[in-house]
């Protein structure tokens, strides 16, 4: 596996996520300094609210282009190990039929206990002589 080759072309793909966060990120610093000046200056509420919307719509934007980049990164070096002939088992019954068969086996598992009462009972006579 030529782990250089699957890093260059992951950092090919991450660079425009890259690119594109640091650029939202140089926003949100203007943003926040005009919500400074707007602030001091006692600006209306309305345009205060705005201003802080657009940041933490840009900041929230700007993590999700970071995780993008980050988890092509680690895509690089997955390694799992993946058994592509494995057979998944699916179950395919319905609910109604899970819980026929779950009733069943409760049935089952209180006939056995009543056997095992049974059994220690007709025991208990010959322990205690």
């Amino acid at each position: 596996m030529d782990f250089a080759a699957r890093r260059a072309k992951a950092r090919d793909e991450m660079q425009p996520l890259l690119d594109g966060a640091g650029k939202l990120k140089a926003e949100v610093v203007d943003l926040k300094e005009r919500l400074k000046r707007f602030k001091k200056d006692k600006a209306a509420d309305e345009v205060l609210n705005g201003l802080d919307a657009q940041i933490r719509e840009k900041d929230k934007a700007a993590r999700d282009l970071e995780s993008q980049a980050a988890a092509i990164d680690a895509a690089v070096f997955d390694l799992k190990a993946v058994n592509p002939n494995a057979v998944t088992m699916v179950d395919q019954r319905t609910p109604d039929e899970i819980i026929v068969n779950i009733e069943e086996q409760g049935r089952i598992v209180a006939q056995a206990l009543g056997r095992l009462r049974a059994l220690m009972t007709a025991e208990l006579p010959l322990e205690q002589e």
